[in-house]
């Protein structure tokens, strides 16, 4: 597309003057003019760099309408579809020491904004940038990690539940010293945002969202709280690059406005034995915490069998939801509130297989919305509803690189859900879910 653009300006130049009657009546300052200007085209055309993938998927679940954190619901009559689970384009321009990025999705679910930032890097040490805008959240691995190159289908069920979508809207600082530094390898970002996230169509249902409520796209902020994120990891290289070692920590400082009056923040037993809820009154126009922790931790080593990978992160904290959602909301919530302690993490095994194109990819994830309460205390009632029931996960994977562009992934995710009294979890649900993808990136 570069060159393209670069031969219809010198056509479009060259045509111009052709145009000149007379070679006299051409100054050496137009000539001079005209240089410079297409100069000037082409090096704005080399600071623009597009890329782009497109992610087209088959997938079939256990059962029809199943819920799923797989790239949204399935509808109620339908246990498979054909679906374009992202189709990106993203535009990057860079001039020294400044870089403006838009990114954009389209599928046939609509077409949403992705991210649109602008970010400036200090000329004198090169290490420190502000960015401002629409960005990923600097919160552990994997939010950060594009999509075009994770090793499974989507996201972490607990990466979505707390941080849905993972972008959001601030602004943030970043030390991050260059090649050649004492302290390369290192990175630090810290920075405010509004905490609500953005809106994906077809992909996931607004917590908390009510008629009338302002917020929906989650954009707009409906409450004067800012959350703060902080990210701090360090990666070095060993053995001439054979081993790859790395590991990092991450806090979320942040929460939303309360319009109920009633919020519940501990567990009491009963005079019956039961597990319930205590309720606390007069919460209404406070804030309701949401306070993350969280590790992470990466080693990669090279062998005559190929590159082997391990890599886990670990979150913990404070998740404050509705009765049968620990969902983030990204509208204000009318209804009481759960302030739950949770634990949540992942661990991936990634082979490749010598230096062929084939990888062999195993998660194991988990996420236990509320950490003080066993499987058996769920009962349904007294609050002890579906917002408190444990999952886990394993995806095994198989996935082909078969050309600098092109790429397969063919996976099965195995779901399953703490054995409850709750009705409708007195069982494991039948909602595994198995995805044949292509991938195309440019």
């Amino acid at each position: 597309m570069k060159k393209i653009i670069l031969i219809l300006s010198f056509c479009s130049s060259s045509i111009a003057f052709a145009q000149v009657k007379t070679p006299s009546s051409v100054s050496n300052d137009s000539l001079n003019k005209s240089i410079n200007a297409l100069r000037k085209d082409v090096d704005n055309i080399k600071n623009l760099k597009i890329t782009g993938w497109v992610q087209a998927q088959f997938q079939i679940a256990d059962t029809a309408g199943a819920k799923n954190y797989d790239g949204g619901d399935f509808m109620p009559g339908s246990n498979n579809r054909f679906m374009i689970r992202r189709g990106r384009i993203k535009f990057t321009y860079n001039q020294k020491n400044s870089q403006y990025v838009l990114q954009l999705n389209a599928t046939e679910r609509g077409v949403n904004l992705v991210e649109i930032f602008a970010k400036y890097t200090d000329p004198w040490t090169n290490s420190i940038s502000f960015t401002a805008g629409v960005m990923n959240r600097p919160f552990g691995f994997e939010i950060q990690q594009s999509s075009a190159d994770r090793e499974s289908p989507e996201r972490s069920r607990f990466t979505q539940t707390l941080m849905p979508n993972e972008r959001d809207l601030g602004a943030m600082l970043t030390f991050q010293p260059h090649a050649g530094k004492k302290l390369h390898g290192l990175k630090l970002d810290a920075g405010f945002y509004n905490g609500l996230g953005i809106a994906v169509p077809g992909t996931s249902t607004p917590a908390g969202a009510a008629a009338g409520t302002t917020g929906i796209n989650g954009l707009t902020d409906f409450d004067s709280k800012k959350d703060f994120m902080g990210h701090l990891v360090y990666y070095k290289t060993l053995k001439n690059d054979k081993i790859k070692v790395g590991g990092g920590m991450s806090h979320y400082n942040g929460g939303f406005l309360a319009q109920n009056d009633t919020i519940f923040k501990s567990i009491k037993t009963d005079t019956a034995g039961n597990k319930v809820w205590s309720m606390e009154k007069g919460f209404s126009n406070k804030i309701a915490p949401r306070v993350y922790y969280g590790f992470e931790g990466f080693f990669s080593i090279k062998s005559p069998i190929g590159t082997t990978t391990l890599r886990g992160e670990y979150f913990t904290g404070t998740q404050t939801g509705k009765i049968k959602d620990s969902k983030s909301p990204v509208a204000a919530v009318n209804s009481p509130l759960y302030e739950r302690k949770f634990s949540a993490g992942y661990v991936y095994f990634i082979q490749r297989i010598m230096e062929t194109k084939h990888e062999i990819a195993v998660k194991y994830e988990w996420y236990d919305p509320n950490t003080k309460i066993a499987a058996a205390q769920l009962n349904g009632i007294n609050g002890m509803k579906e917002g408190e029931i444990k999952y886990t996960m394993i995806d095994v994977g198989y996935n082909l690189y078969l050309t600098q562009n092109v790429k397969f992934l063919v996976h099965y995710n195995m779901v399953s859900n703490e054995v409850t009294k709750i009705k409708g979890y007195t069982r494991d649900l039948k909602d595994n879910i198995f995805t044949v993808r292509m991938q195309y990136r440019f």
